[in-house]
């Protein structure tokens, strides 16, 4: 038996008998009515999709009964015959009733098939279309969810973990201090060993926590309006003697052009901290180059740690902002935490800029980051 999807509705019997004759093949089950509380009836039965109804009928018109039909059943497909040209009741019933589209009388059987089947489609349409909406709503609910209890978890581990790990450098401390009684050189190796290996592990957790903060919301930024060239010049002058151990150079090219803006300094120094401290660890000749520029007109600033390092595969690019990936042997040779970039990126995402970086394999790389030098919401901006 065919399921039910389509109503007619129409005072006149002989419309109506030759509509179920017209329809009678079809795949899709009509049914017909001939009066509006008949139709009401039918609605509350069936798995109606389509409802069509004449225009002109005793004690109410097509527009009133369909606006009831809309009220009630507001996902049913409406449509509107009429025997009449009036242009009223055409702009009421697409303002009031909402039909989908209506039809002169006489029609012609197979446009009014046509247009049957193409409203029943249209019907699937929009509830397949809401079903995805909701499975894929539901589903980032619970993604959502899952995200928030890992980062929570993820946040309580690491705090659980630091007590026990202050606990143990502190007691690595004092026997290497030799507070605890003499220690050889063979067991000041091993305590050495342990000891480089919990501070690494301190930075991982502390990484850890501070990227589920940045990623969870709770962390936010303390912007204020000063000099990135000051900050720039601070960091550079702190790394310097990093640098000279290694024979390497460290200079800056500063554009004197930028403005004051509102930023975090605290976590931009932590930004180019993380994009030296790494050219440096990759850079045995030359030096690396810190560089900031403007374009006047785009209100940006645009920062660049460039160095004459190892370089980066063009497979470990793409990697690299990514949290805890592994790049290429020479990276690995040197211990880090694998979150890094991670929070860098980070931390200017939520300054609304972007990060970057263009490398050649032996020649050296660019890591760079550009942020928006725009005020903060109800301040004035004074490019002065």
């Amino acid at each position: 038996m065919k399921e039910i999807s389509v109503l007619f509705l129409d005072d006149e019997q002989n419309v109506l008998n030759s509509i179920s004759r017209m329809f009678a093949d079809e795949a899709y089950g009509v049914t017909v009515a001939v009066t509006p509380e008949q139709a009401m009836d039918i609605l509350s039965r069936e798995k109606i999709k389509v409802v069509l109804s004449d225009q002109r009928m005793p004690g109410i018109t097509g527009i009133e009964f369909l606006n009831q039909v809309k009220t009630k059943y507001p996902d049913i497909v409406r449509i509107l015959f009429t025997a009449y040209a009036d242009l009223d009741a055409t702009e009421a019933a697409i303002n009031i009733s909402e039909v989908y589209r209506f039809i002169n009388k006489p029609w012609h059987p197979q446009e009014l098939k046509t247009s049957v089947v193409g409203a029943i489609h249209f019907y699937d349409m929009v509830m397949e279309n809401r079903r995805l909406f909701e499975e894929t709503k539901t589903r980032n609910e619970e993604l959502s969810e899952a995200n928030s209890k890992l980062k929570e978890f993820s946040s309580t581990l690491s705090h659980e973990l630091r007590t026990p790990l202050a606990s143990i450098k502190t007691a690595l401390d004092i026997v290497l201090s030799g507070n605890a009684g003499k220690v050889g050189e063979e067991q000041r190796n091993f305590l050495s060993k342990a000891k480089s290996n919990v501070d690494r592990l301190g930075r991982l957790i502390n990484n850890i926590l501070d990227l589920a903060q940045m990623e969870s919301g709770k962390s936010t930024l303390n912007k204020e309006k000063q000099d990135i060239n000051k900050v720039i010049r601070s960091v550079v002058e702190t790394q310097e003697t990093v640098a000279r151990a290694k024979k390497i150079y460290l200079t800056m090219s500063l554009d004197p052009r930028i403005p004051e803006f509102f930023f975090d300094g605290d976590k931009i120094i932590q930004v180019l901290n993380n994009f030296i401290n790494n050219a440096i660890k990759f850079t045995s000749e030359g030096g690396i180059t810190v560089s900031s520029h403007t374009d006047i007109g785009k209100l940006q600033a645009e920062i660049r740690i460039s160095d004459t390092g190892c370089g980066i595969s063009d497979e470990d690019v793409c990697k690299l902002f990514e949290k805890f990936r592994q790049l290429g042997e020479a990276h690995q040779r040197h211990e880090g935490t694998g979150l890094g970039l991670a929070i860098a990126k980070e931390i200017i995402r939520q300054h609304d800029g972007k990060v970057g970086v263009t490398s050649h394999k032996g020649k050296g790389s660019c890591f760079y980051f550009i942020i928006p030098i725009v005020p903060l919401k109800g301040q004035a901006y004074d490019s002065q």
